[in-house]
């Protein structure tokens, strides 16, 4: 199969380069980290992010069969086969991302209880690695894997990157720590403030406190990371309660 090597300022730039190289859509290849970029000290020593990309072979090509005239794939259904190829996809680029971490884990992918969230689970003695400072560099990967494996793909589904069910422990923490601090907002009568947050997580303390009538969530700040207020109902101008931070 066709490959060629490709440079950029960041993996998604090298990508990007590749992908208009070779004429074709993300889906149509497969992604190898050669070397991530590295900006150097005050840019000195400063190298480029290098991928191999090699062409798939597409899903409806038999072994040996060319491809139609000019290079153009016929037109295929996106039914059974497009689910199981964009699984693969995603499943092959996180072992990818985790082998550039220098991560040994496994990686199995199932269907969330919504048919279109893909769930890959990671396992495995480095672990522990993924998940990060509060779930900062799952989250990261996450982000990473849906933005790089949903180009071109016009079905392409929710993707969730889990390890050895944090997710799951993460929000029923979230969920006791947003009860317990709704109540010291309502005993003292004023607002709790929540250390800076990821979107999921202040979106998990919301739905917790969404059917309490007797206090309120509101976020703070500018950046993805923010901070997320408990307030008594009606009184979002008192002011936060100092010490009361959520880990």
């Amino acid at each position: 199969m066709r490959s060629i090597e490709s440079e950029g300022d960041s993996i998604d730039e090298a990508i990007g380069h590749a992908l208009r190289a070779l004429q074709v859509e993300r889906d149509r290849v497969e992604i190898e980290i050669l070397s991530d970029a590295n900006p150097g000290l005050f840019r000195l020593g400063r190298k480029k992010a290098r991928i191999r990309a090699t062409l798939r072979a597409p899903v409806w090509q038999s072994p040996g069969e060319e491809t139609a005239a000019g290079g153009e794939p016929p037109v295929v259904s996106r039914g059974t086969s497009a689910s199981v190829d964009f699984e693969g996809r995603c499943t092959s680029l996180l072992r990818e991302l985790l082998d550039h971490l220098g991560v040994e884990c496994t990686v199995a992918a199932r269907r969330g209880p919504e048919a279109e969230t893909l769930i890959l689970e990671v396992s495995g003695d480095g672990s522990g690695l993924v998940i990060g400072r509060r779930g900062q560099t799952l989250d990261a990967i996450e982000y990473m894997v849906n933005r790089i494996a949903s180009r071109g793909e016009e079905l392409a589904s929710r993707v969730t990157v889990d390890v050895e069910g944090y997710r799951a422990r993460r929000q029923e923490y979230l969920e006791a720590l947003a009860k317990r601090l709704a109540d010291k907002a309502k005993h003292s009568d004023r607002a709790v403030t929540l250390n800076p947050m990821s979107p999921r997580d202040r979106r998990i303390v919301h739905l917790a406190l969404k059917d309490d009538p007797e206090v309120e969530t509101r976020s703070q700040g500018e950046g993805h990371y923010r901070q997320l207020l408990i307030l008594p109902a009606g009184r979002s101008d008192r002011r936060p309660r100092t010490g009361s931070r959520a880990r």
